[in-house]
């Protein structure tokens, strides 16, 4: 595909700077650390434990991508964070403009120099109609953003010829959210004592497969996908496989606890 290289170049940096890390390291979970994928309360879990670290790793990608030089006439290698700056100052910044953060090429594209593009009703062309006459606006309709967002789905929605991805389930165990409150205060004494390991996780040194934990782990893209060695560093790994073993320990206990 001619069209679609920047799109994806720029999913070989995401995967390459962090999301194929995580994915090894979530498939290293599977392989070694006793997570089921298809139970939705161990999904839950690795939100409650990880997400906000892949969170702050898209942060931090999002952040140095935006200073990373730009190849091109038009661009004379700036950084989009350049582009930015120098847009603003010379054409100035927006009070509350709903449309900001949004890429310029949307904005031109469906609203250009016009105004936003207007969907009529079918047969519909608008000629000979004065705007008066075509109903009083909404003021309870969509926002601009949910308007931009309709538009853009509107179009795209011919091009998809397939059936939604299915998303894994995850939801919490406990139906009382006093019972969860109470996991979770429990959970953040735990994680305090990173040596209190429990056993037939896969953690301690008598469990491991080799003589030292593994510092790497095979992941395959895709079905045809050639398998990739990832580096999982100890320093930064094995204290995330920690937190989950005891975290995955204490959960099963206090359900076990409350089953019985």
């Amino acid at each position: 595909s001619t069209r679609n290289t920047r799109i994806e170049r720029l999913w070989v940096e995401v995967g390459t700077q962090f999301a194929r890390r995580w994915r090894a390291f979530f498939t290293r979970l599977g392989r070694l650390h006793n997570l089921d994928r298809k139970n939705p309360g161990h999904l839950w879990l690795l939100h409650r434990l990880f997400l906000h670290e892949l969170n702050d790793d898209c942060h931090e990608f999002q952040e140095e991508w935006n200073l990373h030089p730009i190849s091109g006439r038009m661009t004379n290698d700036q950084s989009p964070a350049d582009i930015r700056f120098l847009g603003q100052t010379t054409e100035g910044i927006y009070r509350e403009d709903p449309l900001d953060g949004i890429h310029p090429d949307i904005i031109n594209r469906y609203y250009g120099v016009a105004g936003a593009r207007r969907r009529r009703p079918r047969n519909q062309t608008g000629a000979g109609i004065a705007s008066d006459d075509e109903g009083e606006s909404d003021a309870d309709g969509p926002s601009v953003e949910e308007e931009l967002e309709n538009q853009i789905g509107a179009d795209l929605a011919q091009n998809i010829r397939h059936e939604p991805v299915p998303v894994a389930r995850h939801r919490s165990p406990f139906k009382d959210p006093d019972l969860e409150s109470d996991f979770l205060e429990l959970l953040e004494g735990l994680l305090e004592q990173p040596d209190a390991l429990p056993e037939d996780y896969g953690v301690l040194e008598d469990e491991w497969e080799e003589e030292d934990y593994p510092e790497i782990e095979i992941i395959k893209p895709g079905r045809r996908g050639k398998e990739l060695v990832i580096a999982l560093p100890r320093p930064d790994w094995f204290p995330r496989a920690a937190r989950w073993v005891q975290a995955l320990d204490l959960l099963t206990r206090f359900l076990d606890e409350i089953e019985g």
